[in-house]
């Protein structure tokens, strides 16, 4: 069982060098890239770990990926602006940073949902085209009588719809003028942020201002005579029976449960951690102490809100909520999907003189987000009835 926050999640990437993300080199203008409906324009995909001889060694094959492999060399785009040298400097200090900056920041997008990332997605995605096909093997006499074929969800009439995420800046002459302590770092870090928070709320946010169905909540066990951790133990058993109950939107039968996750907020994980294992009030009376099976859960993962929650944003006061103390969140991983038409994306470009700006620069993400199989009953506007989803929300005891 581990823990997932900021912290351990920059520990262990940084410890381990885990690859955990693709970056996409394209050759061809910025159209041609949004298209995307030339293949070649694809130049490479890169797996990169977070450490800087990776980082390195993956700004080179980006740059060797601009020249042409059947011209000795000649680079492409050489006589267009912004020219050779400004690709160098541009990928060599901001689009391997943003890359940085995005992948150390806490996006739990992963832990949560399943993520699918196609150049070609169009903006409507029919779901049945991204579920799992269907077939079954049947005798057949091999005397060219016909084979079962392998189905779609060719019911299913779900769809999915992608959105454009983005964030700007634009430098003026009066920060470089008066500004003393301007650095691109902080506009870069400031990018990452916001694509961290704007995916963490695409799930996470529904989560906590869903309203649940009795069928998916959980309230405290209030046995008597039992302390916290026993009262937490069988609230957590209870959960996961509850969990492993339900059905699942497509076909109508019990879920599949792999493994199990809770989501929570970070002041009551030392509280369920304490139980998971099944070893009860080891931290207090030792008349009481008692081993139970350990619990199947396979991660904790805590989001107290995202990183500008509360935040003052021009005349804004952003809103992110994370979990609220005292609940959390029980629940099958990868039951959600996320399609990525396109990663976090830099573009840049000269700024107005008659605005005296000197650099624009703009950040994008292309993606939608389907939750229905997870939320199920609790899905806003659902018609389904009760025990469907792949989640029960949990009401924490308190003594």
């Amino acid at each position: 069982m581990k823990i997932y926050n900021s912290a351990t999640l920059s520990e262990e990437r940084k410890e381990k060098a885990k690859k955990v993300n693709s970056v996409l080199a394209f050759r061809g203008d910025m159209k041609a890239n949004y298209y995307c409906k030339d293949h070649r324009q694809l130049a490479e995909r890169f797996d990169i770990a977070e450490n800087t001889d990776d980082m390195e060694r993956l700004r080179y094959r980006i740059l060797n990926a601009f020249k042409s492999p059947d011209e000795a060399g000649r680079v492409l785009n050489a006589e267009s602006d912004p020219g050779y040298a400004a690709i160098d400097a541009f990928f060599g200090k901001f689009f391997l940073d943003i890359t940085r900056r995005a992948l150390e920041a806490p996006d739990l997008t992963s832990f949560i949902a399943r993520e699918e990332t196609n150049l070609d997605f169009a903006e409507v995605i029919n779901l049945r085209d991204v579920l799992k096909y269907r077939g079954v093997m049947k005798k057949v006499s091999g005397e060219n009588d016909a084979v079962p074929l392998i189905e779609q969800h060719t019911g299913n009439v779900d769809t999915l719809t992608l959105e454009i995420l983005a964030v700007g800046w634009k430098d003026s002459i009066a920060n470089m003028l008066w500004n003393r302590f301007f650095t691109m770092d902080k506009v870069m870090q400031a990018a990452a942020d916001a694509d961290v928070d704007a995916r963490n709320a695409a799930i996470i946010g529904y989560i906590v201002a869903a309203t649940f169905v009795a069928s998916q909540q959980q309230a405290a066990d209030a046995t008597a005579s039992e302390t916290l951790d026993e009262h937490t133990y069988n609230t957590f058993v209870a959960a996961i029976k509850k969990l492993r109950g339900l059905k699942d939107i497509q076909t109508g039968k019990k879920i599949q449960v792999p493994s199990i996750s809770i989501l929570c907020n970070s002041a009551d994980t030392w509280q369920i951690e304490n139980v998971i294992r099944g070893q009860l009030n080891g931290n207090g009376s030792s008349a009481r102490a008692s081993n139970r099976p350990g619990l199947p859960i396979a991660n904790i993962i805590e989001y107290d809100g995202g990183i500008n929650n509360g935040v003052t944003i021009g005349k804004t006061l952003m809103s992110f909520p994370g979990v609220t103390a005292g609940k959390c969140y029980v629940y099958v991983p990868d039951a959600a999907i996320v399609a990525n038409k396109r990663p976090l994306t830099m573009e840049t470009g000269m700024g107005s003189v008659l605005e005296l700006s000197t650099e624009e620069r703009a950040w994008y993400r292309v993606q939608g987000t389907y939750l229905k199989a997870l939320m199920g009953s609790s899905y806003a506007g659902t018609a389904l009835g009760a025990g469907y989803g792949n989640i029960v929300e949990v009401t924490l005891p308190t003594s």
